[in-house]
């Protein structure tokens, strides 16, 4: 099924012509015809970095295992997550999942395998895979772009990381992570 668009334009300075009938949060640079470049201009939330709560110093994970406990995270209403940017501090480079839920869920112990009831798997709203990688001289930054779209009243969402691999965590170097959400 299709629905018709259609876009008002308005050119740079004049204020009489606005794009209220514009759904769609995008701005066309040339003429009427479209043939300009087009941008979209969506704000973005940006939220304070998160220094992963829980993760034990010195502590042998392995793959599979809860990343640190359980947190939450004041977001928009609504959005899509754009990116998450994960602060290595450790220089582990070890890929990560940051599991999302709707509501408080019961949380996986630290450095236990992660295990979700079925109950809560309900409240999932997807998962965030850290697995770009950025190598610096005595650490890294994680990139992921999830694209990943929600809607919750709240403006909480509820989170636990997962490693895919064997970190080991030096005291004073715990990871810190940050997202953008387009809104």
């Amino acid at each position: 099924m299709s629905y018709p668009l259609r876009i008002r334009q308005r050119r740079e300075g004049d204020a009489n012509e606005v794009m209220r009938d514009n759904p769609l949060p995008v701005r066309i640079e040339n003429d009427a015809l479209g043939d300009g470049p087009i941008s979209v201009n969506t704000p973005i939330f940006i939220t304070p970095r998160i220094v992963v709560p829980g993760v034990g110093a010195a502590v042998a994970y392995t793959s599979g295992d809860a990343f640190g406990t359980k947190f939450r995270i004041a977001v928009p209403t609504k959005g899509t997550i754009s990116h998450l940017v994960f602060l290595d501090r450790d220089d582990e480079g070890v890929n990560k999942e940051l599991v999302l839920f709707s509501a408080d869920f019961t949380a996986t112990a630290d450095n236990a395998a992660f295990d979700v009831s079925d109950a809560d798997l309900l409240l999932c709203i997807g998962v965030v895979n850290v697995a770009l990688w950025y190598n610096f001289a005595s650490n890294q930054l994680g990139i992921a772009t999830p694209a990943l779209s929600y809607i919750q009243d709240s403006g909480s969402l509820y989170a636990q990381f997962v490693t895919r691999g064997v970190d080991n965590i030096a005291a004073g170097s715990e990871p810190q992570f940050f997202m953008m959400i387009d809104q």
